[in-house]
């Protein structure tokens, strides 16, 4: 299904708003998808906004796993579907509505693996083990090997994940979300996600480093 770009001023709260922030916690934001939301649950066509502003995002969430485009764009119309099929059942708790969204997405994901058994899982972020080996490995021969390794390591490694736990990694490192929106997204505590990912981060670390220590708060540089 494509949606319609609908003339500015359909929705009820300002003609031709537009929020500035993108942030999770920007009241003028959230209020502008609440409204959103109420006026898509009486009217089809004031979906289009979140179906825009969230395309490229859930579009992003597949193509990392998957890198196929044909099953990413059916997965991810699938998820549009879905959310504007259940849109009546969204209750809204002052929180971004992508949080509802990759809930559908990471559902649909998890169905998708279960049927196509043969497919890759495409997740590899070397940025999981931490910064330092992300460093230019331009100009530098031994070291663009070495991640090479790493990366071939980690690869087969991550095979050994449950698709949950790369859920938890891909938002985190793929999607770049901080830990309080991915809570939101399992509807769990902060505290809980963030041991989740900790967790899941040391397994790989024991497996693939020597002596690359973890804070054991289980912060790793993004907030």
């Amino acid at each position: 299904m494509k949606w319609k770009t609908r003339p500015a001023g359909r929705l009820t709260l300002v003609p031709g708003f537009k929020p500035k922030s993108a942030v999770i916690d920007d009241p003028e934001r959230l209020e502008y998808e609440r409204v959103c939301i109420q006026d898509a649950k009486r009217d089809p066509e004031a979906f289009d906004y979140l179906y825009d502003y969230y395309y490229a995002r859930v579009f992003r969430f597949f193509y990392n796993r998957l890198q196929n485009r044909d099953d990413t764009e059916a997965l991810t119309s699938d998820v549009f579907f879905q959310a504007l099929d259940r849109i009546w059942q969204f209750q809204w708790q002052n929180k971004p509505f992508h949080a509802w969204l990759y809930r559908i997405a990471i559902n649909r994901l998890n169905r998708h693996f279960k049927v196509a058994k043969r497919q890759k899982d495409w997740f590899t972020p070397l940025n999981v083990l931490g910064e330092d080996v992300l460093a230019d490995s331009e100009g530098n021969p031994a070291l663009k090997l070495e991640r090479a390794q790493l990366r071939i390591r980690l690869d087969r490694y991550l095979g050994e994940l449950t698709h949950e736990e790369r859920n938890w990694l891909a938002l985190r490192y793929h999607e770049d979300l901080p830990v309080k929106e991915i809570a939101a997204i399992y509807g769990v505590s902060e505290g809980t996600m963030k041991a989740r990912l900790f967790r899941t981060r040391e397994k790989l670390r024991r497996a693939m480093t020597d002596g690359h220590e973890l804070d054991p708060d289980g912060y790793d540089g993004h907030d």
